[in-house]
């Protein structure tokens, strides 16, 4: 998993805080929701749990080998670090993770089994649909496995009855597509209030 290591972890601290910081800003998550994370070295940075964003510090994100043991840091990390080291894992073109609770993702996820995609953009980007996950308990590697499956070789999925997930080959590109994805859900629920029949064609 050895990836950029000539990044400090300093710099690769700051980085990733900032990417939490514009996660919050674009309204994808509130207090200390959902989380973010990056390849570094022989395993991943990510954000830690039980911290807003507003108040987190880059010497708080968590340094954890591809196990998911921690490497460095004194706060513990997200409690879904299982699902990032999974997708890690199975997808090596992945190098940044962004997980939300954005509202109308998380809706979707709630009603759905898939998230039609109906936005000329949309598809671009992630197809005619973006699979939900089976519903299982956060932070457990049960959910870090349904989110595997669900993603498969796409760009993001839904979890189930919980958000969004999407990865990229940078954090910029991952938290687009996690802002992407929010906008093709609220586009769809959108839709179907003003036409249902429309918003329901392929």
């Amino acid at each position: 998993m050895t990836r950029r290591s000539g990044r400090s972890l300093r710099r690769a601290r700051q980085e990733t805080l900032r990417t939490a910081r514009a996660m919050a800003r674009s309204g994808l998550v509130t207090g200390s929701s959902g989380n973010v994370s990056q390849r570094f070295g022989d395993g991943f940075l990510i954000t830690p749990t039980g911290i807003a964003t507003d108040h987190l510090a880059s010497r708080q994100i968590v340094r954890l080998n591809e196990e998911g043991t921690k490497t460095s840091g004194r706060w513990e990390p997200s409690s879904e670090w299982r699902m990032h080291a999974a997708i890690y894992r199975d997808r090596p073109d992945v190098e940044a993770i962004v997980h939300t609770h954005s509202v109308h993702a998380t809706a979707a996820s709630l009603a759905m089994t898939e998230l039609p995609v109906r936005h000329d953009e949309g598809r671009l980007l992630f197809g005619t649909r973006i699979l939900v996950s089976q519903h299982a308990p956060p932070g457990t590697w049960d959910l870090a496995r349904a989110v595997v499956r669900a993603l498969g070789t796409a760009r993001g999925a839904l979890i189930a009855r919980h958000g969004a997930v999407a990865v990229g080959h940078s954090l910029d590109e991952a938290l687009d597509l996690a802002i992407k994805i929010e906008e093709a859900a609220q586009l769809l629920l959108l839709a179907r209030q003003l036409d249902p029949l429309r918003a329901s064609a392929p």
